[in-house]
């Protein structure tokens, strides 16, 4: 299973395995997820996409 989602609509990325209610990622349309290869939060960021504040606490 993949550790991060990202959401090509918004530029955010997910946690899956932290994720909230608040994160909607249901929501997100098939042609707005992106996942990442190595999957780690850093490759995310190295694409552009913003950590959720809802399932990624720094």
């Amino acid at each position: 299973m993949a550790g991060y989602l990202g959401n090509r609509a918004d530029m955010m990325v997910h946690h899956l395995a932290a994720m909230k209610e608040e994160c909607n990622i249901y929501e997100v349309k098939k042609d707005n997820k992106r996942y990442f290869v190595p999957d780690t939060l850093e490759q995310a960021e190295k694409e552009g996409f913003t950590p959720c504040r809802y399932c990624i606490h720094r």
